[in-house]
């Protein structure tokens, strides 16, 4: 029995560094940058380019505010201004089961998985899901960034195995960014100045013709 328990381990210590973990060309935001004023509801697409010896059937990814200084743990998290909402993976290749979750799910719900049974998923600008973001209902709002990575692991409580190959790990770690819109105030008040200055200008020609 002892023998039979040592020939299964060693099996799979050689399974496990032989299985590669999948990838994918490129990931993207979409869009790269966007206005939002308060209130507003933020919405970022992440797409990706993925070749077919590649194809996924999973995926998993961690969101930063900071360039990957520190990572998200969960729905609710904030940057510097937005709050994160959520992430809908796009349910024509994928599914999140809130039951069952992805195993590579680390709790940010940033992960999808092909439905079992259905092929794996390959080709260009596919889209993997969307982040949500909500934006404070009053100012002070501002620049956030967003930040996917890391590198290559801590997607899930695989690390950077990856479970059995079944995690996508993305060799591009994409950023986005949102702006606040102009403040129609302050917009209004420059038109106000401006429409002054031609009043004027007109003034003194009429004086001094």
């Amino acid at each position: 029995m002892k023998k039979m328990l040592l020939v299964l381990l060693s099996g799979l210590c050689i399974a496990f560094p032989a299985t590669r973990a999948e990838s994918a060309t490129s990931l993207w935001f979409d869009p790269l940058s966007q206005m939002y004023g308060p209130a507003d509801a933020v919405y970022l697409d992440l797409r990706a380019d993925i070749d077919e010896v590649d194809a996924i059937y999973g995926f998993g990814f961690d969101l930063s505010f900071d360039g990957g200084g520190t990572y998200i743990s969960s729905p609710g998290d904030s940057g510097s201004y937005l709050t994160f909402v959520s992430f809908t993976p796009n349910s024509t290749y994928f599914q999140h089961d809130l039951l069952f979750p992805p195993l590579w799910d680390d709790g940010d719900s940033i992960a999808g998985e092909v439905p079992l049974g259905e092929p794996d998923v390959w080709g260009s600008n596919i889209l993997l899901g969307t982040l949500a973001f909500d934006a404070p209902a009053s100012e002070p709002f501002g620049t956030e960034s967003f930040f996917l990575g890391p590198p290559a692991g801590d997607y899930g409580i695989f690390g950077e195995e990856g479970l059995l190959g079944a995690t996508a790990f993305m060799p591009a770690n994409p950023e986005a960014d949102t702006n606040p819109v102009p403040i129609p105030t302050a917009a209004w008040m420059l038109g106000s100045g401006l429409i002054g200055l031609m009043g004027l200008r007109r003034r003194y020609w009429n004086v001094f013709p």
